[in-house]
Formats: C-alpha cells, structure tokens, sequence
C-alpha cells in the first residue's frame, strides 16, 4: 500500500541528467512521468494515466526514487545545476531547432497556413508554426527521423529522446487551454511519437519495422485507405463518446470532460459538443469545460445561435454579466426573431442600467 499523499502535486524535476542515473526508468515511468507537469494532483494523474492506481502510484515513487520529480516543500538532491552561458539557448530552444531539421521541407520554406496560425488559441506562435510544421509532415519521415535517433539508436537513446518528444507534445502539457483546431494536430503529433517509441524499443516490431523500410511494400489504393481510416475514425468516436456518457452517469466528471475531447477531435460533431456543454453546466465547478465545449460547437457551426446562447448563459452563471450580453448579442445577429435571447438581452440591460 502507498504511502503517498494523494491530495499533492509533483512537478518534474528539470535538474536531472537521465544520463547519470544509476538505473534507467521503465517504459510506464517514462509515461508517468510525461503526464506530470505540475499542474495535476497524484490522484488526478492516477485517473487520467490509464495503468490502474496501484501501478501509477508504483511509477510516481520510482519517479520520486530517482530524483525526477518534486513534491511542494522538496529539493533538489545534490549540487545545483550550473547556470547556462549566456549564449547557449534554453533547452526547449535547441529541441526546436532540432525538430525543424528532421523533415524534408525546410522551415523556412514550408507554407504554413495563415488562417490557422491567426486562430486564437492557448499556443505562443511560434509553437502553433511548429505544429503545423511537424503534423503535415509526419508521413514524410522515419521513427527514427521523427525521434532524431540513429538507426543503431540503443534503448537509452530512444527512452531519452522519447522522453523530451512526448513531454513537448503530451496533449495533457494543454490541459484546459483552448487550442482550437491546433488540438487534434497536437493528438496526431504525441500517437505518432508513442507509436515510434513502442516500436522501436521493441526488438521483434523493429527488426520488422527495419525490414519494412529496406523493401516498402506496395500501398493500397488510396481511396480503399481512406475509407478503412475513416471507419476505424467513425468507431472510435462512437466508442469514445459512449465512454464520456457513461463516465457522466457514474459521476466521474473528470474523465467525462478529457473523452469528450477526445470524441470531438476524432469527429467533429455539434450534437456531442452541445450535449457535452449542456451537461457540464449543471455542475458549476466544471463551467470553464462547459465554456470550451460551447466554443467548439461555435466553430463546429458559425451560423447557429445555440452556442453562443450556451456561453451567455455560463457567464452569467459565473457572474460575468458583460461577456454574457456580449454572446447573447452574437446570437440574437444569427437569430434576430428570437424572443428567449432578446428577453435575456433586455433583462442584463436593465440590471447594467
């Protein structure tokens, strides 16, 4: 049984050189460890992880064992790191740069798409450019390319190069961000990086995968393609929006709301995202999750007023009666006959006046 405290919240400890530890973590703690950013409670992130609590909670104490993460009031072990010079760029800075050479189209060359890169999102922009750099391209490359691994790359190579991908594009690093249409790209990025790693860092899956690259076998027609990646799509949308209902139904709001998200990035539907909207505004703590669901059913279908009367009604369950009116009128343009909107819009009116 774990001793931990379950109501803490680690952070990963940045001082650590995986290099030097005695003994390389496994596989499930490198994953672990990837979900930990400071942000989540341990039992949030043995909810959210996947392996079970029992199993999480052995990861967590490893990770705590070797040094690579903090709880609040804990120090780092041994001598500090010595301070970068000043013309050394951060750390996260020499990984951008190395990811813009692994793939065929310079950087500077590629036709990043305006309309997209104007989106506001949660994203600084020079990662949104990133993104879209490293998602349109990821047919284009190896596991090895994509990693930045050579081909006789050993497992401690590939755990840490692994290691620093699946961190810069954990889709948990954007919890609770609006990231707009940048986050399925996101999604796509971080399964093509779990799906390199695991084939790579097993013996059999990479001597075939190895094989596959020396004698690439013919593709099937592309329209044959399509349909079997849009029906594998369509089922795991279906299965994911049952798994959100019934995460609903038993109360478990906070894995609810993490596949709901899942369901809308498969599948763009305005009947989920408002039904996802509708319930999560019964429950107050969850009125920012209900907002971005609203969102999403906005962009879904621009026209519609449902949405917008969604988000006026949150805000002013959040007493924020200006950005409510703000909606309200948005809606009441697509809608001008509606008499619910322009009653809610007279009624803010006359409690502003």
């Amino acid at each position: 049984m774990s001793n931990l405290d379950e109501s803490l919240t680690p952070s990963p400890n940045r001082d650590v050189d995986f290099k030097s530890l005695p003994s390389q973590p496994t596989a499930e703690e490198f994953f672990v460890l990837s979900r930990i950013d400071g942000s989540q409670t341990v039992a949030q992130i043995c909810t959210t992880s996947g392996l079970g609590k029992e199993k999480t909670l052995r990861c967590i104490e490893q990770l705590r064992h070797h040094g690579l993460i903090l709880f609040p009031g804990e120090t780092p072990k041994g001598p500090p790191r010595a301070a970068p010079k000043s013309a050394k760029p951060a750390a996260s800075d020499d990984l951008a740069s190395a990811i813009q050479t692994r793939f065929p189209v310079a950087f500077q060359d590629f036709p990043f798409d305006q309309e997209l890169l104007a989106q506001a999102v949660e994203i600084e922009d020079d990662f949104k450019q990133e993104i879209l750099f490293v998602a349109a391209q990821l047919d284009d490359v190896t596991y090895y390319e994509l990693l930045g691994v050579s081909p006789d790359a050993g497992r401690r190579d590939l755990r840490a190069s692994y290691f620093k991908m699946s961190k810069r594009y954990h889709p948990d690093r954007f919890f609770r961000k609006v990231l707009g249409d940048f986050e399925p790209l996101i999604e796509r990025i971080f399964r093509r990086i779990t799906g390199a790693y695991q084939t790579l860092s097993h013996r059999q899956k990479r001597a075939e995968y190895d094989a596959s690259l020396a004698n690439p076998v013919p593709t099937e027609d592309t329209s044959t393609q399509a349909e079997e990646e849009n029906r594998k799509r369509e089922l795991a949308f279906q299965l994911m929006s049952q798994r959100a209902q019934d995460a609903l139904v038993e109360g478990n709001l906070v894995t609810a709301v993490r596949d709901f998200r899942k369901a809308l990035s498969l599948k763009r539907d305005l009947g989920l995202a408002m039904m996802a909207t509708r319930r999560l505004m019964a429950h107050a703590p969850h009125l920012d999750d209900a907002a971005l669901f609203a969102r999403a059913a906005q962009k879904i279908d621009p026209s519609s007023p449902e949405p917008r009367r969604l988000l006026g009604q949150i805000y002013e369950r959040k007493g924020l009666p200006d950005d409510a009116l703000l909606h309200y009128e948005k809606a009441l343009s697509s809608s001008p006959d509606d008499q619910d909107l322009q009653d809610r819009i007279a009624r803010l009116r006359q409690q502003a006046s």
